[in-house]
């Protein structure tokens, strides 16, 4: 039986999910082209090396959880701020689907800097983005920056307390909940 091609998408997309499950000791060529069904030489018709294979998760990881999500939020020009404030909450609460990207990606970063400052980029990213549209909202702008860093602290303790559960639409709203009275109250 001919061996499946497997496309670049398939192995980021089953990549992202062994990163996010065991690290970069999880991303062995031999092993992923198993799981797909194809051979390694498929693997290297896409990707120089693991380094560069890594470096298209990571990106890949950051378009999907950061950057389309605000492109997502921002294409709809008639929400008022606090409504974006509120479907941020939601895209940040109703999915654990990455696990332990976030913890590996740290890990990483300690031992090539790079991947440190390209998760410090993101968690910018993120941070800024909460924080001028609670500056549209009316906070000054220390109040914004200290409430998007509080949030994302938030996430981050929250999303450690659930990776490994399966979140019911109700855990989403229960955060929403919870949260948006206090944002609303601060300013």
């Amino acid at each position: 039986m001919p061996k499946i091609v497997a496309t670049e998408l398939d192995w980021i997309k089953l990549g992202l999910q062994k990163f996010a499950d065991g690290g970069i000791d999880a991303l062995v060529v031999e092993q992923l082209a198993k799981l797909l069904g194809s051979s390694k030489t498929s693997f290297y018709w896409y990707f120089k090396n693991r380094a560069a294979f890594v470096k298209r998760i990571t990106a890949y990881w950051q378009d999907m959880a950061t950057t389309s999500i605000i492109a997502h939020i921002e294409q709809h020009q008639a929400l008022e701020p606090m409504q974006k404030v509120r479907r941020l909450l939601s895209a940040m609460f109703s999915s654990v689907e990455g696990k332990d990207f976030v913890f590996h990606l740290r890990k990483l970063g300690n031992a090539e800097p790079d991947y440190a400052e390209l998760l410090l980029q993101i968690e910018r990213q993120r941070i800024g983005y909460m924080s001028s549209l609670l500056a549209e909202c009316g906070y000054t702008e220390e109040q914004s920056v200290n409430t998007a860093e509080l949030l994302y602290s938030y996430y981050l303790g929250w999303h450690e307390r659930n990776k490994h559960r399966i979140l019911l639409t109700q855990e989403t709203e229960k955060q929403i909940n919870l949260l948006m009275p206090w944002i609303e109250k601060s300013f």
